[in-house]
């Protein structure tokens, strides 16, 4: 899976994924343009559709019928160590289900159990997947 990042002007970047194109940026006040959301956004953004997307998909397996479902996702930075370093510190994501009018709640507790271990966002937080960055001068 490999996507691109084309540089623009001051922190704008366009990304394409696939057949997509999406734009990251920051806000004016962080140097950027505000043509779209941060880096840091995206990265919320899909931790939430992963977590998401997994307990769905769980909900669907075991024909467990919903009304409504919503993903918020909160995360916090803090300025951190003596160099004061912007760092993300911690994700609270919150999933509101409805389910329809006389629907067990077996299933969905069978879910609440198991989903997460199913989202690959969830390992690279948690494992610390290596990162690896390599400079090509051209």
């Amino acid at each position: 899976m490999k996507v691109t990042l084309n540089y623009s002007e001051k922190l704008h970047f366009e990304a394409s994924a696939r057949h997509f194109k999406v734009h990251l940026d920051e806000p004016e006040s962080f140097h950027g343009t505000d043509l779209g959301p941060s880096p840091i956004e995206y990265f919320l953004i899909g931790t939430g559709g992963c977590i998401g997307g997994t307990f769905i998909f769980c909900l669907q397996k075991h024909n467990v019928e919903i009304e409504s479902f919503k993903v918020i996702v909160d995360g916090t930075l803090q300025h951190i160590g003596p160099k004061k370093r912007l760092k993300l510190v911690k994700i609270d994501i919150e999933l509101l289900v409805n389910l329809i009018e006389g629907v067990s709640k077996k299933n969905l507790d069978l879910c609440i159990k198991t989903f997460q271990e199913y989202c690959p966002i969830s390992d690279v937080i948690t494992q610390k997947i290596p990162l690896n960055v390599k400079v090509i001068s051209q």
